[in-house]
């Protein structure tokens, strides 16, 4: 125990409060700027098992605030769940690191979250957040959401019986309302507090979960100032008072979602499984140029890069025209 002597020597955890981190088991859906504070400080804490979700590849643009993640990450396009679980083992050994590569749909967010102790959100859209939110409140888990944009930063903590994300935010936001960090930017202290916070909430959570925040935290480090706001219960919320789950229902294979910011589309093949190796010999037998790794297969075509993943996620890159992007996808692929 010597490892987490500055831990335990703090009243309110101790040698009881260090043994129920090291039973526990924290989520975190999202492996980017909050993904990446929020694991780290979790492993080092000494939480027995940590898992990291992510869907997408680590990119140049994401080390100015996303942790641990090098260039040669970047260069290989490594999905960001096995690079981080790479560096967050050799970080600490002795816990255990679970890395998911998967998209968080509806209809995997219950499984994807089965036997955690605590959840931390760690995205950057309302829609995840929703489905986090639904998949919580039917396996019983208390979770804490993050939000940071420019030179500010949001977070609260949702528990069993208590008010939930839809009493805070009872409408996803209209397709293009909202600022996104891709396009309004964020400064890497923000994140970095806010995933700082979730951490401090996950901790008390498994620790002391009497102690848990009962309200909305707001801050501004450019302007300076912090302060709060009541969180509480809505007596008409769909979600935890109507028992509406409208975000766990399985609708990922007919998605096709533009990356805002990154000239991107994400494309749903309709199957959870690809061979690759497979494709791979496909598509080299067309005279296509095939960079492939255990995770994902690479091929540039009419101008754009189709990256394509094992569970059957596909990113064409160079366009955010949803049809040109399908197709691209067709023509390369012969789908």
């Amino acid at each position: 125990m010597e490892r987490y002597a500055r831990q335990i020597v703090l009243p309110f955890v101790g040698p009881e409060g260090q043994a129920k981190l090291a039973a526990a088991k924290v989520t975190v859906v999202g492996c980017g700027a909050l993904g990446t504070v929020s694991a780290e400080l979790l492993v080092r804490a000494g939480v027995g098992c940590v898992q990291v979700i992510d869907r997408d590849v680590v990119e140049l643009s994401n080390l100015q605030r996303q942790l641990l993640y090098t260039e040669r990450d970047a260069a290989l396009r490594l999905p960001k769940a096995v690079a981080l679980t790479a560096h967050l083992k050799a970080i600490n050994s002795s816990v255990e690191v679970l890395g998911v590569v998967a998209d968080f749909s509806g209809s995997k967010a219950k499984k994807l979250l089965a036997g955690s102790t605590a959840v931390i959100d760690a995205t950057d859209n309302y829609a995840t957040r929703f489905t986090i939110n639904d998949a919580c409140l039917e396996l019983g888990l208390p979770w804490a959401y993050g939000g940071a944009l420019g030179s500010r930063g949001m977070t609260a903590t949702f528990r069993p019986g208590g008010a939930c994300f839809r009493c805070l935010f009872s409408e996803l936001p209209a397709l293009g309302a909202g600022d996104s960090c891709e396009l309004t930017g964020v400064l890497a202290s923000v994140t970095a507090i806010v995933g700082s916070l979730q951490v401090t909430e996950a901790i008390k959570l498994i620790v002391a979960p009497e102690l848990v925040r009962g309200n909305v935290l707001e801050f501004d480090v450019w302007q300076g100032g912090f302060h709060t706001f009541s969180l509480k219960r809505d007596a008409a919320c769909p979600a935890c008072q109507g028992g509406q789950r409208l975000f766990l229902a399985d609708d990922s294979a007919a998605q096709t979602s533009v990356i805002c910011g990154r000239n991107s589309v994400l494309l749903y093949s309709g199957t959870d499984e690809v061979d690759l190796p497979a494709l791979s010999r496909v598509l080299a037998a067309k005279g296509l140029e095939v960079k492939e790794t255990k995770y994902s297969l690479r091929v540039e075509f009419l101008e754009r890069e189709v990256i394509v993943f094992s569970d059957g996620r596909a990113l064409v890159n160079g366009t955010s025209d949803v049809h040109e992007a399908r197709r691209v996808f067709q023509a390369a692929l012969g789908t």
